[in-house]
């Protein structure tokens, strides 16, 4: 056994020996030899760029990175490419064919998402000669030429509110209180605070607060983003004006810190909210009738019959007696 191991490793060194020898050849037979001409197989490998910054429009961004593979040997060689781009994904060609003297381009694709970290990334194109003159295995006597470059991962966020009811009408001086339910996505840990906005209708923006609404809730809302989300369920009380000579309309948005003034309440994810005036015209003073002067001194719908009779006959009897004690003097 041990003397067929020997002659097998003959055999592969005798075998690699005729490549190189071949590869000799090759490049002794070329026509006209430049300076620059290689003998054993050689390639330079390049990039245009040294770094790249995506931009989050979407939860995902793509990059191209432009490079090039220059053959300065007097035969053809084989070229295998490849990518370590950590988390970010890569496309582009594993294998280009070089004509000898020539340089041949090609495009690497970069795509990243929502899941990738924030922080920046060393990305590594590397290529090497691994065949060469139609098919002759060089892998072993090349080496792997690599270039390496910078790729910048921006913040992704992206938030959004769910309100427990689409509407809300209350009257003046009555307080509004509602919950809402407020998420995000984000590629960085981090926490936002989650703040009330009121916005007249008609209005483009969020102004001054009208006099009389306030925020009172009791505990500030908040939303921890960890691992990629994070959502939390918030609840506002807010007052309104106690005397409103005209119907106040407008609405409600939630949204959190990142955000200083609302837009108008079409263009903000908003809930309607109608603040009713106080009611106009005298006041009903009748007998027996809800809301009325009896209502008001705790006296049934049953005993005002007899507490009016009462009072009838009890106002008769004091003019009666003023009557007799006037004619008397």
């Amino acid at each position: 056994m041990a003397g067929r191991s020997g002659e097998s490793d003959m055999e592969g060194w005798l075998s690699r020996a005729l490549w190189v020898a071949v590869l000799l050849a090759a490049s002794l037979a070329a026509p006209v030899a430049s300076a620059q001409d290689q003998v054993f197989p050689s390639i330079n490998l390049d990039c245009v760029e040294s770094q790249i910054e995506f931009e989050f429009s979407s939860t995902t961004d793509s990059a191209l990175v432009h490079c090039s593979v220059e053959n300065p040997t007097a035969y053809s060689e084989d070229v295998t490419i490849g990518y370590e781009t950590a988390s970010i994904d890569a496309n582009g060609p594993s294998s280009i064919t070089v004509e000898s003297g020539t340089k041949k381009s090609f495009t690497v694709a970069l795509l990243v998402d929502k899941s990738v970290g924030v922080g920046t990334y060393e990305l590594t194109v590397s290529a090497q000669v691994t065949s060469a003159v139609g098919g002759i295995p060089v892998g072993f006597i090349t080496n792997n030429e690599t270039y390496s470059l910078d790729a910048i991962v921006p913040e992704f966020i992206d938030c959004g509110v769910s309100y427990g009811q689409s509407l809300l009408t209350v009257e003046t001086g009555e307080d509004v209180s509602f919950s809402a339910s407020y998420s995000c996505e984000s590629n960085r840990d981090q926490s936002l605070k989650v703040e009330l906005h009121i916005v007249s209708d008609g209005s483009s923006q969020e102004e001054m607060w009208p006099s009389g609404f306030n925020d009172v809730s009791e505990q500030n809302c908040e939303v921890q983003i960890s691992n990629g989300n994070g959502m939390s369920n918030c609840q506002f009380l807010v007052t309104t004006p106690a005397n409103l000579d005209d119907a106040w309309n407008g609405c409600l948005v939630v949204v959190d810190e990142r955000t200083v003034t609302a837009q108008s309440c079409q263009q903000e994810d908003s809930m309607t909210l109608t603040v009713n005036a106080k009611e106009s015209g005298v006041t009903d003073i009748g007998f027996g009738q809800n809301g009325t002067l009896l209502g008001d001194l705790g006296i049934s719908e049953d005993e005002g019959p007899y507490v009016i009779g009462g009072s009838v006959i009890l106002v008769v009897l004091i003019v009666a007696l003023v009557i007799v004690l006037r004619r008397r003097d």
